[in-house]
């Protein structure tokens, strides 16, 4: 069995400096900690009975893993961060926020060491490493999202399938039947983000089975996002439509909204808004919008919830997944087709 010299053998460290890296008692700079880690990981030390008792002990931290990106939704990235802060104060944690590009390994160092008890993970894509990898992290995990592989984590979310179903069916209902779906940026279809992906897969899937046509947008990243094509493309259509779903953010449908304005085109007289996936109270539109939006206290509370139960009690939550049902929040944006009754 490999002894802690073998692993400073291994790193080209001391082993008092490998005593350090896994106790978190003194800085180390993150190269050395990645050889030391890298040498654990190869020789699958494990520490001795002192070292065990030492890691039974809690940190009280929450890591929370939210890799900061380039085209990042702030409001939103915000509201996450706050509302899980807010759940681990309240369960008695508090919280290390993890935002470099090797969201793993920084995971896998803080665990390691025993400097904190649990892990949340958030902005959660389809094909997410970190679920994926979430078995080897030595600390219950939680995902905020719905990847395709997590056998060894929790999962909560929005249903982003019946999302996407529910939109479909509330329009309907109202006599709709051409749409136009202003998709999310580019950037998040194209890293597979999980909550565009699902909900659009399901409702381009719900509005075929309605048979009910949806005009999509072009890609497009947000930057360059042209309110007026999208206008004029989807309204000079002969079967021009009665409604748009929205998946994009507040600042892409505002312009779209203003354009709608400009054109003589009232909302919802001539056409309902529907926003969903979205988070308004964060980052308002233009003019108040219907909508279907993710709820961050709720998914944050009960991400906590289930984290915390397998930190004190043991519970074994691997591979459970907790998806929470959409609602509607009616702000006068939808209305029946060609009624101009606002809902």
């Amino acid at each position: 069995m490999a002894g802690i010299k073998d692993v400073a053998r291994e790193a080209g460290v001391s082993a008092s400096t490998v005593s350090y890296v896994l106790s978190g008692k003194r800085s180390i700079s993150a190269k050395t900690t990645d050889k030391v880690m890298a040498a654990v990981e190869k020789l699958g030390y494990t520490p001795d009975a002192s070292a065990r008792k030492m890691r039974g002990m809690r940190s009280q931290i929450i890591a929370l893993s939210a890799p900061i990106r380039g085209d990042i939704n702030q409001a939103r990235y915000n509201a996450y961060f706050l509302r899980t802060a807010w759940a681990a104060r309240n369960a008695g944690y508090d919280v290390m926020l993890l935002t470099g590009p090797d969201a793993v390994k920084d995971i896998r160092r803080v665990t390691q060491s025993n400097l904190a008890d649990g892990i949340v993970l958030l902005d959660v894509e389809q094909d997410d490493e970190r679920a994926a990898q979430s078995g080897t992290f030595s600390k219950p995990c939680v995902a905020i999202g719905y990847p395709s592989s997590h056998a060894d984590c929790a999962c909560v979310d929005i249903d982003f399938v019946l999302m996407g179903q529910k939109a479909i069916d509330f329009l309907h209902e109202k006599g709709h039947r051409t749409v136009a779906f202003l998709r999310n940026n580019e950037s998040d279809y194209d890293r597979r983000s999980g909550y565009v992906m699902l909900f659009r897969e399901s409702l381009l899937a719900h509005a075929r089975e309605c048979g009910m046509t949806i005009i999509e947008s072009e890609h497009y990243e947000a930057d360059s996002f042209d309110a007026k094509r999208f206008v004029h493309a989807a309204f000079a259509r002969p079967d021009r439509p009665t409604a748009i779903i929205n998946q994009a953010n507040a600042s892409v449908l505002s312009r779209v909204l203003v354009e709608l304005h400009d054109n003589g085109i009232s909302i919802p007289q001539d056409v309902s808004v529907l926003s969903c996936g979205t988070y308004f109270e964060g980052e308002p539109t233009r003019f108040l919008v219907s909508e279907m939006p993710v709820m961050p206290e709720e998914l944050c509370t009960e991400a906590m919830n289930l984290l915390v139960s397998a930190i004190e009690e043991h519970t074994n939550i691997k591979g459970s997944v907790k998806l929470i049902d959409p609602a509607v929040k009616h702000r006068g944006s939808v209305a029946e087709a060609g009624s101009g009754e606002a809902i």
